[in-house]
Formats: structure tokens, sequence, C-alpha cells
């Protein structure tokens, strides 16, 4: 069964990046749509980053230092 802790960050950062540089070539073109798709990738790689940090913390509990 895949989980959201099982991907991997370095995955859900290049979405990140990749929304990101979608949403500036998106301003640089003046295409509404390619923005809102950039930035629509970008905050679902967000909620991803965060949904899976929050199940690994559930499933592991803190870092104890």
């Amino acid at each position: 069964m895949l989980t959201l802790a099982a991907i991997s960050a370095t995955a859900v950062y290049a979405t990140m990046a990749f929304g990101f540089a979608l949403a500036v070539m998106g301003h640089i073109l003046r295409d509404q749509k390619i923005v809102a798709i950039g930035i629509a990738i970008l905050f679902i790689a967000t909620a991803l980053l965060l949904l899976g940090a929050y199940q690994a913390y559930d499933e592991h509990g803190p870092i104890s230092l």
C-alpha cells in the first residue's frame, strides 16, 4: 500500500519547482491559464508535502534529540 510518507520529498520539491517555473513562464507569456495551472501545481505539491510530513510524524512520532 502506497502512503503519502513513502513519496520522496525530492519528487515533491521537483514538482513544486516545475509549478513555479510554469507560473513564471505564464507571466512572461501573459497567459493566465498557464499561470493558474502553475500555481495550482505548486499548491497541490505543497499540500502533498505537508500531508506526507504529517503522516510520517503520525507513524513514527517526533524526532527525539
